[in-house]
């Protein structure tokens, strides 16, 4: 009878273990289950990866010619509002632009000129969502100072050239305003195009004064001339 009584106490003790191991575990409030978490991602920090195509516009220079060139840089966007409609993008950027030149006289079309110019850049922009996808397009709009940190003229035949001069004496600070678009592609990856022309004559009227610049190609015309930097830039945004 003994052994009855303690089979039974040890079978009770069992059940009771076991329904409290399957105890549901306390939740949190249905208010605390159910936080919008991506209503606090108000922000983006990124690094871009840029391919342009470059010329110089005005009537300084004749006979320019499209030049490509690339960039790099880091940008931030920021969420204006909750639905993300509206935010605001900074960029800080290396850019190396300029235009290539073709010589009047060069029927092979081998002879080759270019004005190589290297900036650092700082675009900022209001850009506005298009769509309600859920990967939108973007329209930018927006303007850039740009600051000229090295130029330089190359001349030569075939593939090669040399290096003529170096610090040419354009004007340091371009502003530009730029227009453009972004379109998300997923995995926090995205596509920017932008059109910036240069609303700074960059243009100076010392080539006219420096004797080195006299057989150099293409011609330097004289101060009251002016050049203006056009791109259009494609970039990839991580």
């Amino acid at each position: 009878m003994r052994y009855k009584i303690i089979i039974l106490f040890l079978l009770l003790s069992s059940k009771l273990t076991l329904k409290a191991q399957v105890e549901p575990p306390i939740e949190a409030p249905l208010q605390q289950q159910n936080v919008d978490t991506d209503e606090k991602i108000n922000t983006k920090l990124g690094v871009k990866f840029t391919l342009g195509g470059h010329t110089l516009l005005g009537d300084a220079f004749d006979k320019n010619k499209a030049m490509y060139g690339f960039g790099a840089g880091a940008y931030q966007i920021i969420d204006l509002n909750k639905k993300k409609s509206i935010q605001f993008q900074w960029e800080l950027n290396l850019t190396f632009k300029g235009s290539k030149f073709g010589k009047p006289t060069d029927t092979s079309n081998t002879y080759f000129s270019k004005i190589s110019l290297s900036y650092a850049e700082l675009p900022v922009y209001f850009s506005f969502k298009l769509t309600k996808a859920k990967l939108p397009f973007y329209a930018l709009v927006g303007g850039q100072i740009g600051w000229l940190f090295k130029s330089s003229i190359t001349q030569g035949l075939g593939q090669y050239g040399e290096v003529l001069h170096n610090n040419l004496p354009f004007k340091r600070v371009d502003f530009s305003p730029a227009i453009g678009f972004r379109k998300d592609l997923g995995s926090g990856i995205a596509m920017q195009f932008t059109t910036k022309y240069g609303y700074t004559n960059i243009y100076t009227g010392k080539f006219n004064t420096n004797p080195a610049y006299s057989n150099v190609f293409p011609q330097f015309k004289d101060g009251t001339r002016n050049a203006h930097n056009l791109s259009f830039e494609l970039a990839f945004m991580f």
